[in-house]
Formats: C-alpha cells, sequence, structure tokens
C-alpha cells in the first residue's frame, strides 16, 4: 500500500514583541520625519510622539545633535521660508515646498520672531489708519502644527522682542524689551499673559543685539545712546559698552564685563553672537582687522578669550572705509575644516584660518536671522 507523503505543518511564525522601553530608545534618535510616519501605523506609536517626556528626550538626543541652520523669509504674503545649512561646506540654502503650510497667507503672519527648539514664533503687526493690528504664533515647520493667535504685548509692535526657553521650568518664554525704556515685559506660553519684571539697569537702544545663551538673552548696551547708528561709534568712549545678561529662569539682570583687551572704539558698532554654545563679542580694530572674543565660560569675565584677529585682506575685503563690509557676524564654526563662516550686508565668507584663506559665497540673509533645528515641538 502507497502512502502520501505528509507535508510537514508550518507553523506561522509568532509576532515580535519589541519592549516599549526599546521602541521609546530606537526612536529617540530617529530623525523628526521618521518618526512622525510611525504614527500612521498604531495609536500607540502617535500617543508616544506628543508624550512631552518622549518629546524631550528626543530633542536631547537627536535634535541637539542635528545640523544647524538659519531661517528667514521676506516680508510678501506669498514668500515661503528659506533654511541655510551652515554645517555645509559652502552653505546649503533650501526653500520650504511651496505649499499653503508654508506659506505666510497660511498663517497669517510675516515675521519671525525668534526660534527656539525647533519652534517658530511667527509675528503679524500692520497699522490700519491709527489702529495697530498685532498678533502672534507658534507653529513648528517639522511637524506642521500651527496654534492659534496670541496678543503682542501691545507696545512697539514686535520690536525688540525674541522667543527663548527656561530649561529650569520646562517653560518657553516671550521677552520684550521696550524699546528706549528700561521695561521689560515676559509672557510664559500656557499662561499667555504679558507681565512685567525687573527693569533692565540701561535703556533699550534701537540696534541691540539679542542673543540667546546658557538660558539667558544677552545684549550689547551703549549707554546714554539709544538711538546710535548701527553703522558708527562716533563721540563713544570705552566706558560706555555694556553687556547686559537676562536670566529667563529668575528674571533678573546682570551686567557683564567685555574683554579687557576691548581698549579702543571701534569705528562701526560692535556684536554680540554665539559660536559653539559660547557667547562672543566681535568688533573691527583699526579699520585693518576682525577681532572675536569668546566667553568660554558663560558668565565669567575672566574666561574671555581672543578667538581669531583677522586682517580684512585676508578676507578679501580690500577698502577698509566699506561700512558696508567690515561690518561683519560670525555664524558658525566648521573646527573640523578650521573654517569660519562670516557675513555682512553684501556678502557671505568661508575662512580658512590654517591656510588663511577665504571665498566669497552667494548666499545671503538678513542680519538677526534665527538659529533653526527640527524636532517634536510644539504649542497648541
Amino acid at each position: 500500500m502507497n502512502h502520501k507523503s505528509e507535508r510537514p505543518l508550518i507553523m506561522p511564525p509568532s509576532p515580535v514583541f519589541i519592549p516599549h522601553d526599546l521602541i521609546v530608545e530606537v526612536f529617540s534618535f530617529l530623525p523628526v520625519k521618521s518618526v512622525i510616519r510611525f504614527t500612521c501605523m498604531s495609536r500607540k506609536f502617535d500617543s508616544l510622539v506628543s508624550d512631552p517626556t518622549f518629546v524631550n528626550l528626543h530633542l536631547h538626543r537627536y535634535t541637539k545633535n542635528q545640523d544647524v541652520s538659519l531661517i528667514y523669509t521676506s516680508q510678501s504674503d506669498d514668500a515661503t521660508f528659506t533654511v541655510v545649512r551652515l554645517s555645509e561646506n559652502p552653505p546649503i540654502r533650501l526653500t520650504l515646498p511651496n505649499h499653503p503650510h508654508y506659506q505666510h497667507k497660511y498663517k497669517n503672519c510675516l515675521y519671525i520672531v525668534g526660534s527656539c527648539n525647533g519652534l517658530l514664533c511667527l509675528g503679524y503687526h500692520v497699522f490700519r489708519g491709527s489702529k495697530a493690528k498685532t498678533w502672534l504664533r507658534f507653529w513648528n515647520p517639522a511637524t506642521r502644527i500651527l496654534s492659534g493667535k496670541l496678543p503682542a504685548s501691545g507696545d512697539a509692535g514686535l520690536y525688540k522682542l525674541t522667543f527663548g526657553y527656561d530649561s529650569s521650568t520646562d517653560t518657553y518664554k516671550l521677552v520684550h524689551f521696550i524699546p528706549d525704556r528700561t521695561e521689560v515685559k515676559v509672557l510664559n506660553l500656557g499662561d499667555n499673559v504679558w507681565r512685567n519684571i525687573q527693569n533692565s539697569p540701561i535703556r533699550h537702544g534701537f540696534s541691540m543685539d539679542l542673543v540667546h545663551v546658557s538660558g539667558c538673552v544677552i545684549w550689547l548696551a551703549i549707554c546714554n545712546y539709544p538711538a546710535i547708528s548701527p553703522y558708527n561709534c562716533k563721540d563713544i568712549t570705552i566706558e560706555k559698552f555694556a553687556v547686559i545678561s537676562l536670566d529667563l529662569g529668575s528674571e533678573t539682570h546682570t551686567r557683564l564685563s567685555l574683554p579687557q583687551g576691548f581698549n579702543e572704539v571701534p569705528f562701526v558698532v560692535p556684536h554680540l553672537s554665539k559660536l559653539k554654545d559660547c557667547l562672543c563679542f566681535s568688533h573691527d580694530f583699526r579699520k585693518t582687522h576682525f577681532v572675536i572674543w569668546q566667553m568660554k565660560e558663560f558668565g565669567v569675565e575672566e574666561s574671555w578669550t581672543q578667538l581669531f584677529k583677522i586682517r580684512y585682506h585676508d578676507l578679501q575685503i580690500y577698502d577698509n572705509f566699506c561700512i558696508r563690509q567690515i561690518m561683519l557676524l560670525p555664524l558658525w564654526l566648521y573646527e573640523k575644516r578650521n573654517t569660519l563662516l562670516l557675513t555682512n550686508p553684501k556678502t557671505s565668507i568661508l575662512y580658512n584660518w590654517r591656510y588663511n584663506k577665504a571665498e566669497s559665497t552667494d548666499i545671503l540673509w538678513p542680519f538677526g536671522s534665527p538659529y533653526y533645528n527640527e524636532s517634536l515641538v510644539s504649542y497648541r
């Protein structure tokens, strides 16, 4: 008798169980767009991506290590936002997709007030007759989440308004330095109420730099000259310069000294900036050199160190009396390539300090354009 051979019974593979802690661990290192794609798979993934604890974990693990960019826009109603990747050499300019989500008209906003942890503060300010119409919104380009309208402080519209983060309380804050006064107002996101805090020790000028370092907003004050032109320092003395720091946690001001080596009034107004998470102070020196000082340890005045002293000739700036050329702002350090990125109203310059060579790029952006990183942070 012939017996048919029996086929072995094939059992379906058992589903693979991945512990929740492992999923969180893996997701925290993924790019924002990759994480968002998983939200379509299950409610569990969707709730994870919106969980504040996971958002903060992802912010510190992935976002803090990604390439830094600048973001800016023109003021036309149909313009899109432009992102410049600073870590590319030379920098790369990208225009966000031509989609209503990325256009001002869709968001009823014209200005980028500030950027913090991937969250943009957008503003709208227009005069209609004798009345001003002003509001604020918060938008994350990566998640496309847009908040409702929030009120501005009511003083001078959006001028000298900045956006920052207080890590001690996990709170995002708007700070308004009222121009030509010492009054300062703060709005905590979530409370949405403007309140007065400690006044600044010096009146706010009309050409203030506002820099965020170590949970503080820092600005350069020129005492008794609130309306000074940003292009020259005529009739100014060294004693009139001061650096003021506002701690976003304690909401108190501290006056910091400038580097001891800064002992001559420069031809143009100096600038504050941030390089590699350190406060920097840069200025013209005798119309021949550009000097950058770095505060190695924030708040410690003895830690000011001269980082660069570069001849304008080496930067291919030959007309030392052209203010628009020597009004330079340092943006980024490419340490692996020994290169410094500088910008001015006319051009952007890549300077290699090892070989003492410079080359110009065709990428220009407005002074004060905020840094930008993609994140999952949102405000509804």
